[in-house]
């Protein structure tokens, strides 16, 4: 019998519940973040030119992880509700106030 172990980590989970109605768009992430630790994480506040912005420039949440090798990553824009917890603890950040002004059609819990 022949046994093969494979480990994988889950992607982290920054929605606080899935509605179905989500406003989910495709994203290249080009911050040096990526450059230097080879990912930015789920939670992060992205701007619009696809770098990390904790400020009112943020036009979304990263919703998965985003690697060096493959840049393209998936952001929340609006009608969609997120676990502040999460998401500050998986970005290593914390949102700031001015990016949930910025951001109106999303719900932080």
């Amino acid at each position: 019998m022949k046994f093969a172990e494979t480990s994988f980590s889950n992607a982290p989970e920054i929605l606080k519940r899935k509605l179905g109605g989500e406003l989910i768009v495709p994203v290249t992430i080009t911050d040096s973040t990526l450059a230097s630790a080879g990912v930015v994480k789920a939670g992060s506040p992205i701007n619009a030119d696809g770098a990390i912005d904790n400020t009112a420039d943020a036009v979304g949440i990263l919703l998965n992880d985003v690697y060096a090798e493959n840049p393209n990553g998936a952001l929340v824009k609006a009608f969609a509700t997120i676990n502040l917890a999460n998401a500050n603890a998986n970005s290593g950040l914390t949102i700031a106030d001015a990016v949930k002004t910025a951001l109106p059609n999303i719900v932080f819990e």
